[in-house]
């Protein structure tokens, strides 16, 4: 899809039913979501490469809004009406931005290790790790050791081909998503946000750790919270049955839409 401006946006469109839009992490592409989507049977699975990600060209700004933003831009294309949100890190803010500014439209949002003001300050080891990157990054780089680290074994081509991916991003990038991303505060935008939300977290998250998840529980108008023990920072990687098998049941009980309808927390007693 061409934006404004001539920027190529690319997105996955696969299957039928309800919308489900999902949105990849820092870094990543819409492959981010390919161990997960076998398991999302009966819904249309809209899966972008968020701006300056895989096949989406850059540009000056990738503030969260601005992201969002394109994200806009492809619901209108598509001319969805209403959708659920599946976002991941920065995706999850991505969805919180978009719940905001679609009210009306959004039916459910589900935020995979998510938070709403990641703190990425200078001082903090992510964002030093990152300011040291130099082009041009290798896929062997021992930072991805760590950017991509999981709690659970995960399929190592899979990973290989996020590293790749990551690698290809000009570290120019990078710098301009951590800037923007030590700036993010969704406070206020997720107290604006109407639809049921569910946040699925690792308990072992490196990043955005209880407190971050209680922010996230204490602030939503509607919102359930799962902490799945032993998993990281991606869940959806490291478990993607157990979490799609959540992600179902959770939109099938909040928008009567595909899925179970059991209790989370009686069947997982991780909330």
């Amino acid at each position: 899809m061409e934006l404004p401006g001539g920027r190529q946006f690319a997105y996955v469109d696969h299957g039928r039913g309800p919308a489900l839009l999902l949105l990849h992490g820092y870094s990543d592409t819409s492959r981010s979501f390919s161990l997960i989507a076998p398991s999302l049977d009966g819904y249309r699975l809209i899966i972008p490469d968020l701006g300056g990600h895989g096949g989406s060209m850059p540009k000056e700004g990738l503030s969260v809004a601005e992201l969002a933003r394109d994200v806009d831009r492809l619901v209108d294309r598509l001319a969805i009406s209403e959708f659920a949100l599946v976002g991941h890190s920065m995706g999850a803010m991505v969805a919180v931005e978009i719940a905001a500014r679609r009210r009306q439209a959004v039916r459910a949002v589900v935020l995979l290790s998510g938070s709403l003001k990641p703190d990425f300050g200078p001082r903090t080891d992510v964002a030093r790790a990152i300011r040291a990157l130099k082009d041009p990054l290798g896929a062997d780089d021992a930072f991805f050791d760590r950017w991509h680290a999981c709690s659970q074994p995960v399929d190592t081509a899979f990973l290989m081909y996020l590293r790749r991916e990551a690698a290809a991003i000009p570290t120019s990038t990078w710098r301009t998503l951590l800037d923007a991303l030590a700036e993010t505060d969704l406070t206020s935008r997720a107290a604006q946000v109407r639809a049921p939300v569910l946040c699925i977290a690792g308990a072992q998250d490196p990043l955005f750790d209880v407190g971050h998840r209680q922010v996230l529980a204490e602030t939503f108008a509607s919102v359930r919270s799962i902490t799945l023990e032993g998993h990281g920072h991606n869940p959806h990687w490291e478990n993607p049955a157990e979490v799609a098998a959540l992600v179902l049941s959770f939109l099938g009980d909040e928008g009567g839409w595909p899925g179970s309808t059991s209790d989370l927390s009686a069947t997982h007693a991780r909330r």
